[in-house]
């Protein structure tokens, strides 16, 4: 049976944005709120319930964040009535469980860096509370963990595939020239964007997020 490769692309910011993504068969839109740094594009909690209240039903509303606490996650989530929840920072056992026994209907998505061989076993272990994984790249040069606009190795990456027992999407500095190679190598559920499909202001291309999607539609083979 020939498997969807979902595409999710983050840092959505408009109801605009967010219906011509939809329009284009996107999986998944991915909201950045609480972040390190702030606000990303101006984007309020406020402002991202109106957008999501407007997506249309069987497309994916996914808070990407770095919270770290169960009820803080809870009300952040029940606020915005989203159906995911993406966790970037590293969280003390049990607060997934935690989370999901509140919101059981919630899926959570926990990111790993791929740093290294050991990053297997950081996905391994992840995997038994998340839902699914997102491999993204960190950069110790700027300490950001995701919209690094860098790859990894993706050999580390494909052997985390093999041996998690939950849906892995990739990440980290895909690009429309690239995603088809990652997904050849990696062979993962999903692919994820952000960086890659920017102009040099970080404003959105449409250009490359159409041939993002064409490309990645035919690494896998659709």
């Amino acid at each position: 049976m020939q498997h969807h490769m979902r595409i999710q692309i983050a840092g959505v910011s408009s109801t605009e944005e967010a219906l011509r993504l939809a329009a284009l068969g996107v999986d998944g839109l991915g909201f950045t709120l609480r972040l390190p740094s702030g606000l990303h594009d101006g984007l309020t909690e406020c402002a991202t319930r109106a957008i999501i209240a407007r997506v249309p039903p069987l497309v994916g509303t996914v808070v990407i964040t770095y919270v770290t606490a169960v009820q803080e996650a809870v009300d952040l989530c029940a606020y915005l009535g989203v159906n995911t929840l993406q966790l970037h920072a590293p969280v003390a056992d049990g607060v997934m469980r935690g989370i999901k026994r509140i919101l059981p209907l919630l899926k959570i998505i926990k990111s790993v860096n791929v740093t290294g061989p050991d990053s297997v076993a950081d996905a391994v272990r992840a995997a038994h509370e998340a839902d699914a994984l997102i491999l993204d790249t960190y950069d110790p040069a700027t300490g950001r963990h995701g919209a690094t606009g860098k790859t990894h190795d993706w050999q580390i990456s494909r052997e985390i595939v093999r041996c998690c027992p939950k849906p892995v999407m990739l990440a980290g500095g895909l690009t429309p020239g690239n995603v088809a190679a990652a997904i050849d190598a990696v062979r993962p559920w999903g692919v994820d964007v952000h960086t890659g499909i920017e102009n040099a202001d970080g404003t959105r291309n449409w250009d490359k997020i159409t041939a993002f999607i064409a490309a990645a539609r035919i690494g896998d083979g659709a």
